[in-house]
C-alpha cells in the first residue's frame, strides 16, 4: 500500500520545495497533507489545488496525525526542542514512521555531539531511540546531508557575494558537506519508497552532493563570479564568547545565532563516508554547479 504523508513546518524553507517534489512523485503515495496551524493555512491554498490536504490543528494533538503512516518535521531551531512532544503526538495517533529534522551534519562526530546548536537535536534522536524500544513497530530514518549548497555561502557563515569578501569564524583547511536543497528534498521523498532494513528500527540516509575546504570553496566562488574575494578567517573561540555572554543574559535565540556562526567555517557540517548515494537514480549538483544556478542564472 502506498504510505501516507503528513509534514510538519512546511512553510519554512525546505516546506515548499519538499511538497513539490512529493507533488511531482504523488502516484508513489496515498495521502499527502501538511499539518498546519489555523492562523496560517492559508499560506498552503496553491497546494491544496494541487490536492495536498492541510490538516488544521496543533502538531502536538495526536488527533491530527490520525490515518497516517509517515511523518515528516521540518521544525527549526526554535520548534527543535518541541520534536520529543511531537514524536509522542504522532505515535498516538496510529504513525509509525518518523522523519526528525536533521537534513544536516552527522553529529554523532567527536567535538559535535556536545555543540551547543545540536543539542535539541541529540534530545530528539535519544527520544526517537526510547520509543522504538517501547513500540517494537516504530522506526524513523535519520537524513543526513551536511549543509544546504546555496547557504553554504551565506552571511550567516561571514560569507557577502556582493562585496566579494569573508569574514568567518573558522579555518581555511576545515571541510563542509554540502547538498543542493532540490537533491536534499529527492533523497528525503525517494528514501520514503526505499526498504526499511530488516529487524532495524533506525535508519541513516547518508549523501552529499560535494565535499570542500574553505579554501575550495572561496575559491569556486571567484572561478563562478570572475573575482578576486577579500579572506578573512577569525578565531571560533571570538565566537564562543559572544555565545556565552548571550546565554548568560538569557538571550537563547542569540546564542544559538552565534553557536552557529561558526559550525561551517570550523568544519562541523560533514557527512562521513560510507555513503548512500549509490541507492539513489540520480547524480546530485556539484557545488559548483550550484553556484553557476543561483548567482550566475545558469
Amino acid at each position: 500500500m502506498a504510505p501516507s504523508i503528513i509534514i510538519i513546518g512546511a512553510s519554512g524553507n525546505l516546506g515548499q520545495p519538499l511538497v513539490e517534489e512529493f507533488l511531482r512523485q504523488k502516484s508513489c503515495f496515498g495521502r499527502l497533507a501538511i499539518l498546519s496551524d489555523p492562523a496560517k493555512a492559508h499560506r498552503f491554498i496553491d497546494f491544496q489545488k494541487k490536492g495536498v490536504e492541510v490538516v488544521q490543528g496543533s502538531y502536538l494533538d495526536f488527533r491530527c496525525y490520525q490515518g497516517f503512516d509517515v511523518a515528516l518535521s521540518l521544525a527549526g531551531n526554535a520548534l527543535m526542542r518541541l520534536q520529543p512532544a511531537m514524536i509522542e503526538a504522532a505515535i498516538a495517533g496510529g504513525v509509525r514512521h518518523f522523519y526528525p529534522s536533521e537534513f544536516g551534519t552527522d553529529i554523532t562526530q567527536d567535538g559535535v555531539w556536545q555543540f551547543r546548536y545540536f543539542r535539541d537535536k541529540v534530545v530528539t534522536r535519544d527520544h526517537l531511540n526510547a520509543k522504538a524500544k517501547e513500540y517494537p513497530d516504530f522506526r524513523y530514518t535519520l537524513v543526513l546531508v551536511g549543509g544546504f549548497s546555496e547557504w553554504s555561502y551565506h552571511t550567516f557563515s561571514g560569507v557577502d557575494v556582493e562585496r566579494h569578501t569573508v569574514e568567518a569564524y573558522g579555518y581555511a583547511d576545515a571541510e563542509m558537506s554540502v547538498t543542493a536543497v532540490k537533491d536534499v528534498v529527492r533523497y528525503t521523498v525517494d528514501s520514503i519508497l526505499l526498504p526499511f532494513p530488516a529487524g532495524e528500527s533506525r535508519r541513516e540516509i547518508r549523501v552529499r552532493g560535494d565535499h570542500v575546504t574553505w579554501t575550495q570553496l572561496i575559491a569556486l566562488l571567484e572561478e563562478v563570479q570572475g573575482v578576486k574575494y577579500k579572506v578573512t578567517f577569525i578565531d571560533p573561540q571570538e565566537a564562543a564568547k559572544k555565545q556565552e555572554e548571550a546565554r548568560k543574559r538569557g538571550d537563547e535565540a542569540e546564542e544559538i545565532v552565534w553557536a552557529g556562526r561558526v559550525i561551517g567555517p570550523a568544519g562541523k557540517v560533514t557527512v562521513p563516508g560510507p555513503l548512500d548515494n549509490d541507492k539513489f537514480g540520480f547524480t546530485p549538483e556539484t557545488l559548483k554547479q550550484t553556484m553557476q544556478r543561483v548567482l550566475k542564472g545558469n
